[in-house]
């Protein structure tokens, strides 16, 4: 009898150990606990990638239509350049105060004092590896108060990955990825830029989709 209960035992425990599967198994979640000796042959060679920051400046709002429909498709933080002095009329005379402060720039590219004032901003760029930039077109530049930015931070950016998006009329974007290329010097630009014409802003959502995916296979 003793026997017989002894084997009805063992079989119960065997049938109870066979019911979960490795996979089924449940993990040690706790904060406080670490193994001595952990296990890294699961782990991938190179670390997680860190956060995304999109970065832009938007006078008509065609590039804030660009961005809006971005964060609907990739996970950000996002900063909004703006300029210091309220209340310019940018479109008034053609645009004029913008061209002069092109010109400005072009004329002395080195000197803080070339580049309009912004907003200040406080940006910890540690805690991101890629820094995805959306800027207008003016003059075949990059639109001033974002190079002003640009200007400021460029450095902090070095050795991080940076996407362009430029919206323009119709003028090409080359001009804009000098500058940015100038203004970060030691950054790792993501190929090919996204150009988005002002007639396509309405309509950029599969624009942006091709372009994030295209990146993507590239980084």
């Amino acid at each position: 009898m003793k026997k017989f209960l002894y084997f009805l035992f063992a079989m119960s425990v065997t049938m109870e150990l066979n019911a979960c599967s490795p996979d089924d198994a449940p993990t040690n979640t706790s904060s406080t606990e670490t193994p001595e000796e952990p296990d890294t042959s699961d782990q991938p060679d190179n670390p997680p990638p860190g956060k995304t920051l999109i970065v832009y400046y938007s006078f008509t709002n065609n590039v804030h239509t660009v961005v809006s429909d971005l964060r609907t498709q990739l996970e950000a933080d996002v900063i909004r350049v703006e300029p210091a002095e309220k209340g310019l009329d940018y479109a008034a005379n053609n645009y004029a105060v913008g061209s002069t402060q092109i010109q400005a720039i072009r004329d002395n590219p080195g000197s803080a004092s070339s580049y309009p004032s912004i907003d200040s901003v406080e940006i910890k760029f540690e805690q991101y590896t890629t820094v995805i930039i959306a800027a207008p077109l003016w003059w075949s530049s990059m639109a001033a108060p974002l190079q002003t930015f640009l200007f400021k931070h460029g450095a902090e950016m070095a050795g991080k990955q940076i996407g362009l998006i430029v919206s323009s009329a119709s003028s090409g974007i080359s001009g804009v990825e000098s500058d940015a290329k100038r203004l970060i010097p030691d950054g790792n630009f993501l190929t090919p830029s996204l150009w988005i014409r002002s007639s396509q802003t309405s309509n950029c959502h599969s624009m942006i989709a091709e372009w994030l995916e295209d990146i993507d296979k590239r980084k």
